[in-house]
């Protein structure tokens, strides 16, 4: 790819035309060549090189500022006010020199070559020029072509640096620019002294450094565009030389994150309905894996007697079910959300799947413990040992006492620590995989699909915990029991397989509960904040109608 002219990096030399270039431009014997170009993606013509080189001479960087917006919008109808020929053809020059120096900084985002520049690329990119991780979901939520997207193309890479184009490059002639245009050490320290900085040759040569200057030792308003384009619009209205100087010689701390209790309370709501409804649908799956780990039944034989227990005795212990998955999910969702925040802020430089297993960790655990009584109640209701839930209250109350309502909560544990931890990252990692494969976004129905697949796995990886889990909660009221008698008692007597008892219809009945649980609770929270935002925006325009009507 050719390197085309910078405008920072031009001649003081005259013109003494200004028109528009032919086909050709007039060497020294006053004959016409017909015009060469740049190899380069735009196929820049050589001779609006040199009219570049010429014009930027009498049209500073200051002028351009001032002609960006009013070309831009075509608003300017006085005739004193047009600029004339030669301004006209050194901005569509500068226009030209942008977009072919923001279409090689895209393709260096884009570290696979497939045209989509991803929120890990953005994230890579944050990382090697020290920038706060927030900022690439920051880029991506604001240039994204929809809601569900998760990448750019070159088009809308193109709209944003269009939209801050005029307002980067004012941020960059603030600076002690050379007459060239570009900025040198010794720039670099009387800009870093009339900011009131250190001014030193260390904190010079670093800035330097950061925007990787040229082999001469000197920064282009290209190096400075490209650095400025990552950052988010309201750091664009600080001092250019402030945001220069602390990315290059300070490490830094991002400001706290807010914990929106909204938000917080959206992912709650999200993720409990879409736990309720899975268990609702699955729970018939549920009492005969249940059944099986139970008893001495194999899955076989219990499918044998569907006929007699019924569709009834299949949803027996589906309310306590419900109410549990739905405030355990619930609070689980929620404390994984506001966990994660947490982290941010304390720990930003945390990789995000560390982030991610800590909060699920917090987060499982407090849910599980919130669920363990429903839990309790509708094993022993699937067992058939209680006939309703007001029979199983009772009993267990007078056989157990309270604490009976919390047997099994170490196994319960044990199984849905790993389970959940596992779930979110295999779903998390899987996810980012296909997008790799894929080459693009997925559907909503293939993330429904990579939630069921990571689901089922991590459900038959977690089966001896379930197992000992049922064993413990269905065990006779009153019967003294533990996980160390529940393994000892199955591998005497059934052999090590029979730890997996019922992996078959818990990977089906976990698969569902996993697209819903996982996936049904991203979309589902989607569908909650686009809802929000379009009725933002609703009343936002009936305002401006009353306004105008006003």
């Amino acid at each position: 790819m050719g390197t085309p002219p910078d405008p920072a990096q031009v001649s003081d030399q005259e013109e003494d035309g200004g028109g528009i270039p032919g086909d050709g431009v007039d060497n020294a014997n006053g004959t016409t060549q017909p015009s060469q170009k740049l190899p380069g993606r735009f196929n820049i013509p050589l001779s609006n090189v040199e009219r570049l080189r010429s014009t930027l001479s009498s049209v500073s960087l200051t002028e351009l500022i001032e002609l960006v917006p009013q070309l831009r919008s075509r608003s300017s109808t006085s005739a004193d006010g047009h600029p004339d020929k030669k301004k006209l053809f050194s901005v569509q020059d500068f226009f030209r020199y942008a977009e072919f120096e923001g279409k090689r900084f895209f393709e260096e985002l884009d570290r696979d070559g497939d045209g989509q520049v991803t929120l890990e690329d953005l994230e890579i990119a944050m990382r090697k020029r020290r920038l706060p991780r927030r900022y690439a979901r920051d880029f991506l939520r604001r240039t994204r072509s929809n809601f569900f997207s998760k990448s750019i193309g070159w088009k809308q890479f193109l709209s944003l640096m269009e939209q801050k184009e005029p307002t980067i490059l004012r941020a960059y002639t603030t600076l002690c620019l050379s007459k060239s245009g570009t900025l040198h050490k010794n720039q670099i320290l009387t800009s870093l002294k009339s900011a009131g900085l250190p001014a030193n040759e260390d904190n010079a040569a670093a800035m330097l450094r950061y925007l990787n200057a040229d082999s001469d030792g000197s920064i282009s308003y290209g190096h400075f565009r490209n650095f400025m384009l990552l950052l988010p619009s309201k750091r664009l209205e600080d001092d250019p030389r402030n945001v220069w100087f602390e990315a290059a010689t300070v490490v830094a701390v991002p400001p706290p994150v807010e914990i929106s209790t909204g938000s917080v309370l959206k992912s709650a709501l999200a993720g409990g309905l879409a736990s309720a409804l899975s268990t609702s649908l699955l729970h018939p799956i549920d009492s005969m894996k249940t059944r099986v780990q139970a008893s001495t039944l194999s899955f076989p034989e219990l499918i044998s007697k569907l006929p007699q227990i019924g569709l009834r005795g299949l949803y027996r212990g589906s309310i306590p079910a419900i109410l549990g998955q739905f405030s355990s999910h619930g609070l689980r969702t929620g404390i994984f959300e506001a966990s994660k925040l947490v982290l941010i802020n304390f720990a930003p430089t945390l990789p995000e799947i560390q982030v991610q297993s800590v909060a699920s960790f917090c987060s499982t655990v407090l849910g599980t413990a919130v669920r363990i009584p429903c839990e309790v109640l509708k094993q022993r209701l699937q067992a058939g040992i209680f006939n309703n839930v007001g029979e199983a209250i009772v009993g267990t109350m007078q056989q157990d006492g309270p604490k009976g309502f919390f047997r099994g909560t170490g196994a319960t544990l044990c199984r849905e620590v790993p389970f959940y931890v596992a779930g979110m990252c295999l779903y998390a990692e899987a996810k980012k995989a296909a997008q790799h494969v894929m080459k693009r976004d997925l559907e909503p129905w293939e993330i429904v699909a990579v939630g069921a697949l990571s689901g089922g796995l991590a459900a038959v990886v977690t089966t001896p915990f379930d197992v000992m889990k049922t064993r413990m909660m269905t065990a006779p009221p009153g019967t003294p029991v533990s996980m160390q008698m529940i393994v000892f008692s199955i591998l005497r007597n059934e052999g090590p397989i029979g730890l997996f008892k019922g992996a078959i219809p818990r990977f089906f009945w976990i698969a569902p509960l996993g697209a819903m649980n996982f996936a049904g609770y991203e979309l589902a929270k989607k569908a909650m904040i686009k809802d929000e935002s379009e009725s933002r925006e609703q009343v936002l325009g009936k305002k401006a109608t009353v306004d105008s009507r006003g």
